[in-house]
Order: structure tokens, then sequence, then C-alpha cells
């Protein structure tokens, strides 16, 4: 029996279950939407991760239920809006209370990540409202961005109350990510790179992640020994045989995936040929760590791509393409028009193939032909039921967002 929930869907990897789980020793994990690490020592607590803004008071009202200690050191284990905004209420917790400001650790380049989500909060409220199905006139995005006290490059060790706390740096979700090991506990504060799922590399909306970097991070935890293993997401894991296990089928998945794409461009293969040939073996397919319910191995392979490669094709007639308009006109010039299309994206559709049934359905929209009605409809049907077979969150919520806009535009 493994240390973790195993049956994690969509709903359990981000269920806000709100508990705090007591792992003995000072060490405890508040399982929220992304979770928060609370050690404590005998000189004061260190908080990892913070959550979303949201988070705080509960954070603070967890913490002070069992322990009046000043929180001494928060460590960002990366910039994202439910690791790194939590914080505000920690440093009014402390003025209130009379205690020392808690010194802010993270990587040096989490700044910059800072710098720019505030130059872009329009951006990112827009794709985090579809990626997480967020409804109109709530925030889709925090603003409220407490910066670092300390910054560094690869590694820093704390020390306090006996214990330490050697900060790692690794490119994996972020380019500024951060995990912690507690060697006298012998305790791993992941972050996100892991989640209960496969990892997060190739979010559809996102910059560039790092596929084999995050691999190697995964081996060089599973190379200390852990025997409590706290995730960004999820359940914990005890028990070494299964966290080395975890942590070496993740990371054998990653050097799959990395070492085909580069060697499939290394033989002068382009993108399509390689996004559609892949090989993901049944014992990744099955396992539990790699359920593609929020990452996706699809999503990796672009990923890899988008790091390795340049955005041509291989189709010269792709680079000045003409508009989309103009080439559905021609389609449905030639197809005997709109009618004729979608009449073959309802067969399609019927035949099982609702993907190929979009791009028909997509050319009589593009070309702004009529029935323009019913080829709304027919798109909307057609991403619903793409929806409901889809385990991926993300592409998921990509699905429905396009049934909204699509329906919205009907009305």
């Amino acid at each position: 029996m493994m240390g973790g929930d195993t049956s994690l869907g969509s709903q359990g990897l981000f269920s806000a279950e709100g508990a705090v789980r007591d792992f003995g020793e000072g060490l405890r994990m508040l399982q929220l939407f992304a979770n928060v690490c609370l050690v404590e020592t005998g000189e004061g607590v260190v908080v990892f991760d913070v959550g979303l803004p949201i988070d705080g008071h509960r954070i603070v009202g967890e913490l002070r239920s069992f322990t009046h200690a000043p929180v001494r050191y928060i460590v960002y284990g990366h910039g994202h809006a439910d690791h790194a905004f939590g914080t505000r209420a920690l440093l009014e917790d402390a003025e209130e209370r009379g205690h020392p400001r808690p010194v802010i650790v993270a990587h040096e380049n989490l700044p910059a990540r800072f710098d720019r989500y505030r130059r872009m909060l329009p951006y990112n409220e827009h794709i985090n409202r579809i990626q997480f199905a967020i409804p109109e006139g709530i925030p889709a995005f925090p603003w409220d961005y407490i910066y670092p006290d300390e910054v560094f490059r690869d590694a820093l060790t704390l020390s306090l109350g006996g214990l330490t706390f050697e900060l790692r740096h690794a490119r994996g979700e972020t380019d500024d990510h951060v995990w912690m090991w507690v060697p006298e506990r012998r305790a791993l504060c992941t972050s996100d790179f892991w989640v209960w799922s496969c990892p997060n590399v190739g979010n559809p909306f996102k910059v560039q992640r790092y596929a084999l970097e995050w691999a190697q991070a995964l081996e060089e935890m599973a190379g200390l020994g852990p025997e409590l293993m706290l995730p960004g997401h999820g359940s914990a894991m005890r028990g070494g045989a299964d966290i080395a296990e975890a942590l070496d089928t993740v990371a054998r998945a990653l050097r799959h995936l990395d070492e085909q794409v580069v060697d499939m461009l290394n033989r002068g293969m382009w993108q399509e040929e390689i996004l559609t040939s892949y090989d993901w073996p049944q014992e990744f397919a099955d396992s539990p760590y790699l359920a593609p319910i929020y990452g996706h191995p699809h999503f990796v392979v672009q990923a890899l791509l988008r790091q390795y490669h340049g955005w041509y094709d291989g189709n010269p007639s792709h680079v000045f393409p003409s508009g989309r308009g103009k080439i559905a006109e021609q389609v449905l010039d030639l197809a005997g028009g709109s009618r004729r299309i979608l009449e073959r994206a309802r067969s399609l559709a019927g035949d099982g193939d609702p993907q190929l049934a979009l791009h028909l359905v997509d050319f009589v929209l593009d070309a702004g032909a009529e029935p323009r009605r019913e080829a709304l409809e027919l798109k909307a049907e057609l991403l619903e039921a793409l929806a409901a077979a889809e385990a991926s969150f993300i592409a998921r919520n990509i699905f429905l967002g396009g049934v909204r806009e699509t329906r919205k535009e009907l009305e």
C-alpha cells in the first residue's frame, strides 16, 4: 500500500480539505488548494509555501492552534499564485505579536517573475480564468506582491533550533523553483515538483517549463533517501521505498519523453510528426504517479519542442501563411458549400471523431459563412463531447471555456 492517495482525480488533486496533517517531530502540512509545510523548531517556525492570498488568515489560524512561537523564515517554493501570495497575514501576525519580521527567502529569479506578473496582470487574469474556470467578477490573479528579503542561486542552507533546512534550486515548473530537505527529519518539501499528476510541463498558457531538469531534481531528491514527502498538491507520502519508487518513475518518464524528442529532431522530424508518433509506455500510462489529470504527456512533448526547436514546422507554405478566413473560403467553395461541410462534420462526430469534426466546423466559422448559428451550435456540442471524455483538468477547462464563448456568441 503506497503512502499517498493514489485514487486522486482532478478534484482530489486540488481539494481544499483544510486539514493539518501532523507527522510528528514538528512536521505538519496544511492541505489546501496548494499545500503549506509548517516545520516547528525550538527557536521558531519555518513555513514553506504560503498558498493563495485567501489562504493567509487560515494559515495563521492553523499555525496558532499548536504554537505561539515566531515564524522565523518563509520560503517561496516558486512564484506561482497558489504558493507565494498568502504572506501578508503572516507578516501582520508577527507584527501584532511583537515578533521579529519573518525573513522571506526565494530563488533569485522570483523577483523578475513578480515584475512580469505586475506588467502583464490583465493577460494573466485572462488565461487563469480559462485554465481554472474562474467566473467573471472573481479575481483570477493576485495583485499583492511581497518580494523576498533574501535570494539565492543554486543552494542555501538555513539553521534553526537544531534543524537544517537545505534549499535547492532546479528548473521545473518554473525557472525559480525551490525544494527543501530537512536531513534530521529525512523530510522533503517538494512544492510543485510533486503534485500526484503527470508533471505540469508544457502548460498550454504558460511560459517555458523544463522536463529534463525536473527529472534531474527528482533523481537528486531520491538520492537523499527521504522517509516523508510533502508535495505541492495532494496527499503526503511516507516510506522510503515508496517515495524512491515514485520519484524514480516520474523521472524516468520525463527522461523518456526528452530522449524521444531529441532523437526525432536529430532524425529530421518536424513537430506534427513528433506530436503524433511519440511513445508513452503502458507502465507510465498505468502509473498513479503520472495520471494525466493536470499535466499531460502531450503537453510535455510540446514543451520540449518549444525548448529545443523554433517555430518553423517544415512546410514552407506556413512561413507567411494566408489568413484562416481566406483559406476557409476556398475550402467551402471546393466542397460545395458550408452545409456539405457541416454534414461531414456530423458524420465524423457520429463515427466517434469529434476532434476532426471540429476542424471542419471551423472552416465554416472562419469563412463567416451561413448557417453560422448552426455551425456554432455544432461546435459547442463537439467541445462538450471532448470535455466529457477528457481527464486533463487544463484541457477540459479549455474545451468548456470554448463552449461558454460559443454559447455567448449564440446569445
